[in-house]
């Protein structure tokens, strides 16, 4: 049976045979292929989408990236916004929320302001009565 050592020493061997070799030492990232690439003009009807399905095979893992990303939709509201029922109705055109979830996210709204009236009725200051007089609509709007 070989010694431990020598197995080790034979593995360093073929390291120390690598890093002597004459070949390259660095080897490019995808991502330094792709800044190392000349920048595009600027121009009207560019499709950055089109772009990254043209250019998917010769950087794969960053077309990857860029799908999840440029995936993500774009808001013009802000988030307190988009989440508050208070003042107005949630409709088709408002929300492309499954109803179910949005069911779900208008009953845990509700359920942990519930919870925050019910801690500030037992120690009231005057944070909390304003938070309280700000939010007492919010029960109407689910029943």
């Amino acid at each position: 049976m070989p010694d431990n050592s020598s197995k080790r020493d034979e593995r360093l061997l073929s390291y120390d045979l690598f890093v002597s070799s004459d070949g390259p030492t660095h080897v490019k990232s995808e991502y330094d292929a792709y800044l190392e690439e000349n920048v595009l003009p600027r121009a009207k009807d560019f499709d950055i989408l089109v772009w990254w399905r043209a250019n998917a095979s010769e950087y794969p893992i960053l077309a990857q990236i860029a799908r999840d990303f440029l995936a993500i939709p774009v808001s013009s509201i802000a988030s307190e916004s988009a989440f508050s029922t208070g003042g107005r109705i949630v409709s088709l055109h408002r929300s492309r929320l499954h109803p179910d979830t949005l069911e779900a996210l208008m009953c845990a709204q509700s359920w942990l302001w519930a919870e925050r009236r019910e801690k500030c009725s037992k120690a009231l200051t005057a944070c909390d009565t304003s938070f309280l007089e700000e939010n007492k609509n919010v029960e109407e709007v689910y029943e």
